[in-house]
């Protein structure tokens, strides 16, 4: 089966428009990515920043497989206008609300969380147990 045909029938059984899918996509693998690489990387900047880059990876790999009936015969020159705006178009939506969700973590407060949690039990000393 190609990418086409599994797409088709994607669309199929959703019966999602193919740019709903494309935003569906990017923000699942973003999201999943955040759940996935949270026990690798503790820190939250480094653990958004490569799910962003999983995002924009799968897009281009979706892009390409897309375009590959006319890429692998002629080659990425044989590319038309057509073909490279529905690409950009496609490429867009599928990253851009990720890419959203990115800059707000990092550059808004809206994300971080509003008073720092506190113990259910108070300590004393340290070999208080």
């Amino acid at each position: 089966m190609d990418f086409t045909t599994f797409k088709i029938g994607v669309i199929a059984a959703t019966g999602l428009d193919k740019d709903a899918l494309h935003i569906y996509v990017g923000i699942s693998v973003y999201l999943l990515s955040l759940i996935l690489l949270r026990p690798i990387f503790k820190n939250q900047g480094i653990r958004s920043f490569i799910a962003l880059i999983l995002v924009t990876g799968v897009a281009l790999t979706g892009e390409y497989l897309d375009n590959r009936h006319i890429i692998v015969p002629k080659g990425f020159l044989a590319l038309e206008s057509v073909d490279i705006k529905a690409s950009l178009h496609d490429l867009m939506n599928t990253c851009l609300i990720p890419y959203v969700l990115y800059a707000l973590n990092r550059w808004t407060p809206i994300f971080h969380p509003i008073n720092k949690p506190k113990p259910m039990i108070k300590r004393h000393k340290k070999t208080d147990y």
